[in-house]
């Protein structure tokens, strides 16, 4: 695919999230003043809205930093080759969603979970997605998830674990 219509199908892709985001950020609340009357299955109508929205949120929010590593990839003259094993994508994949990252045969194994979405990125890259827009590109997502896990690393020192005494003394015999 050429630059130039990669290029306007970035910029359609762009304003069409642009669109769906600014109206899920002016979506009024379905429970109004009365969101705290009734009991849980009076507000089940609500809370499915709500769940549906900030699943929506996550999706739209998702799609825009996939938007973000096509326009790198853009950049970069990379646009338009798997970001796991850099084989080209086919223009028919990239026009029916030109944030494709993955060839077909790829994304299918990663759904049935035959394989990650790559593990082999190194430096600044994040390895599941090398053209992510990083908050602090000293940190990587992947080096943040590491400082995570530490926290629940056990702390040296004594164990606070069960202490068991046992009363060796014989039962019943006693004269």
């Amino acid at each position: 695919m050429d630059q130039a219509r990669a290029g306007a199908l970035l910029a359609q892709e762009r304003t069409r999230l642009e669109g769906l985001l600014a109206a899920g950020s002016s979506t009024p609340d379905p429970g109004g003043d009365l969101a705290d009357v009734g009991d849980e299955v009076d507000n089940a109508d609500r809370r499915n809205a709500e769940e549906t929205g900030t699943a929506v949120d996550e999706l739209l929010r998702n799609r825009w930093a996939a938007l973000q590593r096509a326009e790198a990839r853009l950049a970069a003259g990379e646009y338009g080759r798997s970001v796991q094993s850099g084989h080209p994508i086919p223009d028919e994949r990239l026009e029916t969603d030109p944030l494709a990252e993955l060839t077909v045969e790829e994304a299918s194994g990663v759904q049935r979970g035959e394989t990650d979405p790559g593990d082999e990125g190194t430096g600044l890259k994040s390895a599941r997605h090398p053209y992510e827009v990083l908050d602090d590109a000293d940190i990587t997502p992947e080096e943040r998830l590491a400082d995570d896990e530490d926290d629940d690393e056990p702390e040296d020192g004594p164990s606070q674990g069960i202490h068991i005494e046992r009363d060796d003394r014989t039962l019943g015999g006693e004269s």
